[in-house]
């Protein structure tokens, strides 16, 4: 989780967000907050930052609003959308922002080299496939902007950023960023695949190991240029 979060510092430029907060902001929710970086970092200090396990698809019973609500890597984690949003407004404070940060579990090439990664492009599609049979969506961040305009939030806005993965983009800033993603897509492959491919798909170990060596040898490959589409989504309750 730590390495996803310098992924997304070195996207955004060293920000941790886009939205225009200001600084007059006081109370600041960080959900799926994880290792807790993206909280302390945004405290600066950790004695400014408090952590509550709770789970967030339950009612919210926070008993003063937040300024701001920052959600990232959601996607997957989410059973009721129009729910969540819905809650996020209530929780904020006049004039509060909402960001949501997510990949779009889609591998896109600019120039059709993804058509080679025949492997990578199977178990994306298949990971999509396990999670709608859990129950909790995927590729929902292209829903987000509409559905946060539907539950009220004003000002919506969105911006989509590319993450390569491998070295193969030119650009300085781009190389790096891929070679750190090239090593997070390999621990998502690791991590994520046996459960679901097991326990939802039921695939047997043997052939979720032998997929999983494909699947990583696609992207390695550097004559594969594949990203991944990251959405920054970004609305602000009525004062």
């Amino acid at each position: 989780m730590d390495l996803g979060h310098h992924i997304y510092r070195l996207v955004l430029g060293g920000d941790l967000f886009l939205a225009p907060i200001g600084d007059k902001v006081k109370r600041v929710l960080d959900l799926g907050t994880g290792t807790g970086i993206w909280a302390m970092d945004f405290a600066e200090t950790p004695p400014n930052c408090l952590f509550e396990v709770d789970d967030f698809e339950s009612d919210w019973l926070f008993r003063q609003p937040f300024d701001f609500i920052h959600a990232r890597e959601l996607e997957g984690c989410i059973s009721n959308n129009a729910q969540f949003f819905t809650r996020a407004l209530q929780s904020l404070a006049p004039g509060g922002y909402l960001e949501m940060q997510a990949v779009h579990s889609e591998f896109k090439s600019d120039d059709n080299t993804k058509d080679k990664a025949e492997n990578a492009l199977l178990w994306m599609k298949t990971m999509v496939e396990g999670f709608s049979k859990f129950g909790k969506p995927l590729n929902v961040a292209p829903e987000w902007k509409k559905q946060m305009e539907e539950a009220g939030f004003v000002d919506v806005e969105q911006k989509i950023l590319k993450v390569p993965i491998g070295s193969w983009p030119k650009d300085p800033k781009l190389k790096e960023i891929g070679k750190f993603q090239s090593v997070q897509e390999a621990q998502v492959i690791t991590s994520y695949t046996p459960g679901i491919f097991s326990r939802i798909l039921g695939w047997s170990d043997e052939e979720i190991q032998v997929f999983m060596a494909k699947v990583k040898k696609d992207l390695s490959d550097p004559s594969i240029h594949l990203y991944l589409p990251v959405y920054f989504i970004w609305g602000r309750k009525p004062e």
